[in-house]
């Protein structure tokens, strides 16, 4: 997947975004893991996460693949230097529900093609592709109750 990682602002600036998880955590990419930021004395270059200007004021970058399924907040900062630094300033932020394949959306699971397993009942949601899944849930239901479970 790619350019999963929409931020609007003022055309001809340079962007960065960092990822962060429910706790604050934000995403070490060198380490492939969540950490307090600062950790090993690292700093804004070492989270950052490069933004691409496609014109008309949007900028797009892509949500790294090793970040477990989950809900993320992206942030984006304005670089005011060479390098990203601490001292940058936030300039938009986003919200992203992860599937660990790529970005879940209601339309997309609306919209795209989903096959449920007649024997399990497992439900699988697909991606734009039709070959990435997004979501997979099992509905299991009871003489007065069906209960999803999120996978």
């Amino acid at each position: 997947m790619s350019n999963e990682i929409h931020i609007d602002y003022t055309s001809g600036s340079t962007l960065y975004a960092v990822i962060r998880n429910g706790v604050g955590e934000v995403w070490y990419s060198s380490g492939q893991v969540f950490e307090s930021w600062g950790t090993g004395s690292r700093t804004a270059n070492d989270y950052s996460i490069s933004l691409t200007g496609k014109g008309g004021s949007r900028y797009v970058g892509n949500f790294d693949s090793n970040i477990p399924a989950g809900r993320y907040s992206v942030q984006a900062f304005l670089q005011a230097g060479a390098n990203p630094a601490d001292s940058d300033n936030l300039v938009g932020s986003d919200e992203i529900v992860w599937s660990g394949a790529g970005r879940v959306t209601c339309d997309k699971l609306l919209a795209n093609k989903a096959v449920q397993n007649k024997s399990t009942g497992e439900i699988k949601y697909y991606d734009d592709d039709g070959q990435t899944v997004l979501l997979t849930h099992t509905p299991a239901d009871a003489a007065a109750t069906i209960t999803r479970t999120p996978s």
